[in-house]
């Protein structure tokens, strides 16, 4: 397989690969010098499983890149390339895409997933000339305009406090990035939908961060 450096983070390497005749993305975790090699190993290798696991079951109700390969023992998920522009370069041209969010943000909750690391730079807006190539492939799957990335700081979770936490976190990054579009976190809660409960829970959260 061909490789191209794609991007290198804190904690991962991303390198563009190909796989069966298809572009495909590499994430591979980084050792960690000041880990104890045994340590570093584990931790790498229950980061990846737990990554590939979580992405498997938001599968199941979102769109998110299907995975090729899993190598626990080298740290490293093989999955497809996803073809699309990010959320973040998108959302202030097309609104609606706010709500879409927010609706596909609801589907991972309603899953028992949290993402933990929800910005508008980990959602890409799906090219749909890509996408109608790949149906055929993905037979009988519900047509999705966005594909969430990077769940390496996700985890499995029921509780109200935890999905409220992932939101707030959106909310805070995304006020911060696009504080120029006017009613644009509105729209991302009109697609949630939050109920009465989960509204007051996040009130709870942001007035908490305020006093700290």
């Amino acid at each position: 397989m061909q490789k191209q450096f794609y991007w290198k983070g804190a904690e991962a390497e991303l390198t563009q690969k190909e796989y069966d005749g298809e572009k495909a993305l590499s994430k591979k975790r980084i050792p960690k010098g000041y880990r104890h090699p045994k340590l570093d190993e584990e931790i790498r290798k229950k980061r990846t499983r737990g990554e590939a696991k979580l992405l498997r079951t938001a599968a199941s109700s979102i769109r998110v890149p299907r995975i090729f390969s899993v190598d626990e023992n080298g740290a490293e998920i093989l999955m497809e390339f996803v073809q699309g522009k990010i959320l973040k370069a998108m959302v202030e041209t097309d609104k609606e895409l706010c709500i879409e969010a927010g609706k596909e943000i609801k589907c991972l909750h309603d899953l028992g997933i949290i993402h933990g690391d929800l910005t508008t730079s980990n959602i890409i807006v799906l090219d749909l000339a890509a996408e109608k190539k790949k149906d055929s492939k993905r037979k009988g799957e519900r047509k999705h305009k966005l594909c969430f990335v990077d769940f390496g700081l996700g985890y499995f979770s029921k509780k109200i406090e935890d999905k409220a936490t992932d939101i707030v976190v959106f909310k805070k990054t995304f006020n911060a990035t696009h504080s120029s579009l006017i009613d644009g976190w509105k729209l991302v809660m009109k697609g949630y939908e939050p109920n009465k409960e989960m509204v007051e829970r996040m009130a709870a959260i942001e007035k908490r961060a305020r006093y700290h």
